[in-house]
């Protein structure tokens, strides 16, 4: 799948804006503040119905004005679809093909895009919920079986918490919602260990490709119990971690395991990334991580994901951008974003279609007129 049109209407700094977008490698340049991030988080918002920025839908709404829309039209294969967004002040509406979407879980992933941010880079020093967020947004894409179940999860906990606050709990009531708990986090944290599993089978892999190197990057995931593939024995050991800290979240009014607690770890060559990476290191195992789930998504879905590099070169000696280039799979509609024209090399610049970005507006640059 790709998107060959983009619309906006009163989206963050833009008015009205619309671009054409080719299959291949698509590039925003311009300088900070002029609404190049603006764009591909329009385009991240269809994937995932939010933000990148962990901001309020209405934030997206361009200042003074009532309402946002945004419009993807997608081709994939034969099919091409209109997909659209408009975000008002209480809440928002989706669609596709002219048809209103009832649930959330119905349109996310449908536009699947995997987007590499600066702000990525806090994966490693932020806090587990940061890492467990980078989770539940990647399985949520691909499956709305995840999404529900973590919506279900979700909504018990806060009923359990609620209890946990009251001076005098209903223990049957108490108990009857914590059983509850188990069967959802049996399933999710299932699909956790199995996503792991395959971000470990790629990440290695891309990262010795861009860097040379024979560095080994794995990432473990810390579940709240030990992992087995049998459902049953995950079930039993879920019960009897709640009955062991019962009296503890009586005590403290909270409930202090399940898989909101829950975590990953990054290691290189068996050390703890955020201790022993140097921070380019950093920054490469972040684009390995995005470009292993380009792979998971094309392995799982048969098509691939729309690629947003958000100000990915500026960092990259003219070498590792040649192998970033080289490696990214053919198929995969690509948009970068860059403040400066020398971050891009020929070998880019010739495959590409290139708009410049200025104060919310967006004209495309032709390859014999200047940059600047």
């Amino acid at each position: 799948m790709y998107i060959d049109q983009l619309r906006l209407k009163s989206f963050r700094n833009y008015d009205q804006c619309a671009i054409t977008l080719t299959p291949g490698i698509n590039i925003f340049i311009g300088k900070n503040g002029q609404g190049k991030t603006n764009l591909l988080e329009s385009i991240y918002f269809m994937s995932t119905t939010k933000s990148h920025r962990n901001i309020e839908d209405v934030q997206l709404i361009k200042l003074n004005e009532e309402f946002s829309c945004i419009d993807c039209h997608t081709c994939y294969e034969d099919q091409k679809l209109w997909f659209s967004a408009v975000i008002h002040k209480k809440g928002k509406n989706l669609s596709i093909r002219n048809q209103s979407v009832k649930k959330v879980s119905e349109f996310i992933g449908k536009i699947n895009a995997v987007l590499f941010s600066p702000t990525d880079m806090n994966l490693f020093d932020a806090s587990p919920k940061y890492r467990r967020h980078f989770l539940d947004v990647e399985l949520g894409k691909m499956s709305n079986i995840y999404i529900n179940q973590l919506n279900t999860y979700n909504r018990l906990l806060k009923e359990r918490n609620a209890y946990l606050k009251q001076d005098n709990v209903d223990r049957i009531l108490f108990d009857a919602i914590t059983e509850q708990m188990i069967l959802p986090q049996v399933s999710i944290i299932k699909k956790r260990q199995l996503f792991v599993d395959k971000l470990n089978g790629y990440i290695t892999k891309f990262y010795q490709l861009m860097t040379e190197s024979d560095d080994v990057i794995k990432i473990k995931y810390d579940s709240v119990v030990n992992y087995d593939i049998d459902d049953e024995v995950i079930k039993h050991d879920l019960i009897s971690k709640y009955e062991t800290t019962r009296d503890r979240d009586l005590l403290l009014r909270q409930t202090n395991i399940g898989i909101h607690r829950e975590d990953i770890v990054f290691t290189i060559n068996d050390f703890d990334v955020l201790a022993m990476a140097s921070q380019g290191q950093k920054r490469m195992i972040i684009i390995a991580l995005k470009l292993s789930l380009v792979a998971i998504i094309h392995e799982y879905t048969n098509e691939y994901p729309i690629l947003l590099l958000d100000d990915v070169l500026s960092e990259l000696d003219n070498h590792k951008k040649n192998r970033l280039i080289q490696i990214l799979p053919k198929k995969v509609q690509t948009i970068i974003t860059t403040t400066d024209p020398e971050d891009l090399l020929d070998s880019i610049m010739n495959q590409a279609v290139i708009y410049k970005i200025e104060k919310g507006s967006a004209n495309q640059w032709m390859k014999n007129k200047s940059m600047i």
